[in-house]
């Protein structure tokens, strides 16, 4: 899966220590520090900490957005590298000087979000510090996610940071940056046909959903959730099956993959099914209309999905599965938490359903 030769060395590690710590909060205060800056770094305390001592100095300032203090920090000459392949991954490389590491900096936060880092473990020989850690992160340009360990290797010298290396899993990154494929989906759809139907219809029978109304940011979501136990579980029979569906895809670009597939189907529309009384599921929609829209048609922006078209036995389903704490009470579900208390301020059942039939008639 590494497709470059360093990746093989370290398949456990992955990307991103100060580059992305520091991208996070201020790559913008370490663009042009003056040059007395520079000069103020505490040579003499640095000269007398361990190495071990002055790295983790160093990832403190990142985490406060110290940046005089970092610079302080950074041999004048230091070297900075970022092992990987250069062609595809653009902060990937040689950097050289305090003003290369900034330029790296500014490429990372360019390119990528960090959403989670961290250090595991600190092992110290000579005047070389290793730091396994980890990271999460997102790529601005596609909404590719990855998850990846990584080793930073520093070395210390005259109480400076005079290199760094970075080690990590560039396959996981590659994959997060490339385009979804719509192509590579199609194949990928094959598995969810039996259930949703080939042209992504929906079965009201085996309880799968039209996938061709609700849009791709919130299948994609959906589909992350999955396959990441965020929804479904034992206690959600439908949703456990899903659990291993989105499973079964071998990465985060494959998720994508199927969704861009979904996004070439035409839509269909699901027919309505139950009857209530729609004067008041008009009057209970009121709530609704401010995350999905006045005519149910969604909001990307808020990731809330289209209803209208929507097969209405599995909306009632939901909205039972929210009421009964089946989906929005998992701590990375925040706009699932937000159905359930939508859900559970519905009176009762029958509100339920009234709201359903209402959006069901929706052109």
């Amino acid at each position: 899966m590494i497709p470059d030769r360093i990746g093989t060395r370290c398949h456990m590690i992955g990307s991103c220590l100060a580059a992305i710590t520091l991208c996070l909060a201020a790559a913008s205060a370490l663009a042009h520090p003056a040059a007395s800056d520079i000069q103020t770094a505490p040579a003499a305390m640095n000269a007398s900490a361990t190495p071990t001592a002055i790295v983790k100095d160093l990832y403190a300032a990142f985490e406060r957005g110290d940046f005089e203090h970092i610079d302080g920090l950074l041999a004048a000459d230091v070297l900075w590298t970022f092992h990987g392949p250069q062609h595809l991954i653009p902060y990937a490389g040689v950097y050289k000087g305090r003003e290369g590491v900034r330029r790296f900096f500014d490429v990372v936060r360019a390119t990528i979000d960090v959403r989670a880092i961290g250090q595991r473990q600190f092992v110290e020989s000579g005047d070389t510090v290793a730091v396994v850690g980890w990271e999460r992160s997102v790529a601005r340009e596609t909404g590719g996610e990855f998850a990846a360990d990584w080793l930073h290797l520093f070395t210390v010298k005259n109480g400076r940071i005079a290199g760094f290396e970075e080690f990590t899993d560039s396959a996981a990154i590659v994959g997060a940056l490339e385009p979804a494929d719509a192509a590579r989906g199609r194949a990928y759809f094959t598995t969810c046909a039996g259930c949703h139907g080939p042209a992504g219809q929906g079965n009201p029978g085996m309880h799968a959903p039209n996938l061709t109304r609700v849009g791709g940011p919130y299948l994609l979501r959906q589909l992350r959730h999955f396959a990441r136990d965020v929804r479904g579980g034992p206690q959600d029979f439908y949703g456990w099956q899903m659990n291993g569906r989105a499973k079964a895809l071998p990465d985060d670009r494959a998720l994508r993959d199927v969704v861009a597939f979904i996004g070439t189907l035409p839509e269909s529309r699901s027919p309505a099914s139950i009857r209530a009384n729609m004067a008041r599921g008009k009057a209970l929609y009121v709530g609704c209309a401010g995350c999905h829209g006045p005519a149910a048609e969604g909001r990307p922006d808020l990731l809330a999905p289209a209803l209208a078209g929507l097969d209405d036995g599995y909306q009632l389903s939901q909205l039972q599965a929210f009421r009964r704490g089946q989906r929005g009470t998992h701590k990375e579900d925040t706009q699932g938490a937000q159905m359930r208390a939508a859900a559970l301020a519905l009176p009762s059942e029958a509100a339920l359903r009234e709201v359903v039939a209402y959006i069901a008639a929706l052109p």
